[in-house]
């Protein structure tokens, strides 16, 4: 069985390889950073670079296919999201922990059909970590296949958080009641860490390397190529409400190494509204 989008995977995997190139040396170096929504929500010209490389090079190789990526949406731009073969992109998914020269910070593509994430790539030049996910064919890390832990309960289990650029009163007593809630006895889980990309935040619970994720607050570039890495890698993704299908659009997200544990992070975590993408 030959995976039917082989040609455009082979291509995002070599991008983001070329994009690593203009990655790297500013990872390294001093940088102009401006802020977007808010004060923590940052961009550099390296995020602007990189997706004007990706997009150029995918829109020479296929001139009719789309693109949502974080940096045209920010400036202005729609996303849209259709049926089309569709490529999503975050040039740099963790950009403060990038600002600050921590290394869990990422180069992110996905490509969907008919709405369908076909495969997804996740690259951390810094650490030389490259997750794929590819639609019934497995995920990797750096070519060796990789599966979730199982775990299905809380307190046998390492989770991941993050507290997002939102920092409102109402939106931080809300993630420190989530923090409080996993924490605390007699359920309380072994650890509780915060990575800075929401991207590798899922491919650790796709490695084993932790058991659970929740956040409110991110995009589609930021969730799209690592659900199919997870769910390839025998995991899950669902909504936080429970009874409402995951969507890609709504901007919150349960990663989890089982369907038990996804169900009892449902019944702990609080969500935040925000709106759709």
């Amino acid at each position: 069985m030959t995976f039917p989008y082989q040609e455009e995977y082979l291509l995002a995997m070599e991008l983001v390889k070329e994009a690593a190139n203009i990655f790297i040396p500013a990872f390294n170096s001093p940088k102009n950073i401006k802020s977007k929504s808010s004060p923590t929500d940052l961009v550099t010209e390296t995020d602007q670079a990189i997706e004007e490389l990706l997009k150029t090079r995918i829109k020479a190789r296929y001139p009719d296919h789309v693109f949502i990526g974080e940096e045209t949406v920010s400036d202005g731009g729609k996303c849209v999201f259709s049926s089309s073969p569709t490529w999503i992109i975050d040039p740099v998914d963790g950009t403060c922990s990038f600002v600050h020269r921590y290394s869990h910070t990422c180069i992110v593509v996905a490509f969907t059909v008919n709405k369908l994430v076909q495969f997804g790539v996740v690259y951390n030049p810094v650490l030389n970590q490259l997750y794929t996910g590819r639609l019934g064919f497995g995920a990797q890390l750096n070519g060796f296949p990789i599966k979730v832990t199982g775990e299905t309960t809380i307190t046998k289990s390492l989770l991941l958080c993050e507290m997002g650029s939102r920092r409102d009163e109402h939106s931080i007593s809300i993630k420190c009641d989530n923090m409080r809630a996993v924490t605390q006895e007699p359920e309380a889980c072994h650890g509780l860490r915060m990575q800075g990309s929401a991207a590798l935040n899922i491919c650790s619970v796709a490695d084993g390397s932790a058991d659970g994720y929740w956040e409110s607050g991110m995009h589609i570039w930021d969730m799209a190529a690592a659900s199919v890495i997870l769910t390839e890698a025998g995991g899950c993704v669902v909504s936080p409400v429970q009874g409402e299908s995951f969507d890609l659009l709504k901007r919150r997200i349960i990663a989890a190494a089982s369907p038990e544990l996804a169900l009892a992070l449902q019944k702990k975590i609080k969500h935040i509204d925000y709106p759709s993408d």
